[in-house]
């Protein structure tokens, strides 16, 4: 269909291409002999102007319909598959927090409407941490270290900057989300010799992120996509931290700490 009236346009822009040239040529013959006015030399200078301009400008136009767009519209909606990477934390002001490690998981996703789609993801958080001892002097408080296996679950919301439509088979987006996070490993023999009070255990935490990603279509079903996030979570201090007696002052009871991950998805699109 779109053939047929590209073509009937074309046809229509001819006719009236020929049509201009015949009167063009026509007036310019016919005031060949006569003596021209300043006006009329600059009326019929103007007139051989567009005699060849006129034709070009009708072509470029023509051409122009049959130019393919670099984007192409995306007809699935939904979208789920694993994911790896790397994730670093800042481990807070005495250097108890876990220091990050392999990040693995999956995740689901499904468009809403216009540029906006939400999705879970489930991830695991496998590396270490310090164990530290508040009752040692400063410099040589790492009495050991502890694995750490921090579970994450997570829902965001995901800003498309091109929409539902892919540019290049590219699609960057904008990821805002929060979940919670919390350590499912056991407690480590040497942190077991600590008094209670001293003893850092993680719990649940929010995690707040923000950050971009990138789809990269394969085909209608199958995408690779690339996570850089920036995230915000708490970590609590033991009461042992701080603790006068021991010369700590002006401990809070909880404080932010920073992360940032990268990991790369192989998605399923249905």
């Amino acid at each position: 269909m779109l053939s047929w009236m590209s073509k009937l346009k074309r046809s229509q822009f001819g006719g009236v291409t020929r049509a201009f040239k015949r009167f063009s040529q026509l007036l310019i013959n016919s005031t060949a002999g006569e003596e021209r006015s300043p006006s009329m030399r600059i009326f019929l200078r103007a007139l051989i102007l567009a005699h060849l301009i006129f034709p070009l400008l009708i072509k470029g136009e023509g051409e122009a319909q049959t130019v393919p767009s670099v984007y192409r519209f995306l007809e699935r909606a939904q979208e789920s598959g694993p994911f790896a990477g790397q994730v670093t934390f800042s481990t807070g002001r005495f250097g108890y927090g876990p220091k990050g490690g392999l990040l693995v998981g999956g995740r689901y996703g499904v468009h809403v409407s216009g540029p906006v789609s939400l999705e879970g993801v489930v991830g695991v958080v496998q590396g270490e941490r310090d164990i530290v001892s508040p009752g040692r002097d400063e410099g040589d408080r790492v009495i050991g270290s502890a694995d750490v296996m921090l579970a994450k679950v997570d829902a965001n919301l995901r800003f498309s900057l091109t929409g539902h439509r892919a540019w290049h088979g590219l699609s960057p987006s904008l990821i805002l989300g929060g979940g919670i996070a919390f350590d499912t490993a056991e407690q480590d023999p040497v942190e077991e010799t600590l008094d209670a009070a001293d003893r850092f255990e993680l719990g649940k935490t929010f995690v707040g992120s923000l950050g971009l990603s990138t789809h990269w279509y394969l085909s209608d079903q199958l995408a690779l996509r690339g996570d850089g996030l920036f995230s915000l979570s708490r970590l609590g201090t033991p009461p042992g931290f701080s603790d006068s007696a021991r010369g700590f002052e002006g401990v809070e009871k909880a404080e932010w700490v920073q992360g940032l991950s990268f990991s790369i998805t192989a998605l399923f699109r249905w």
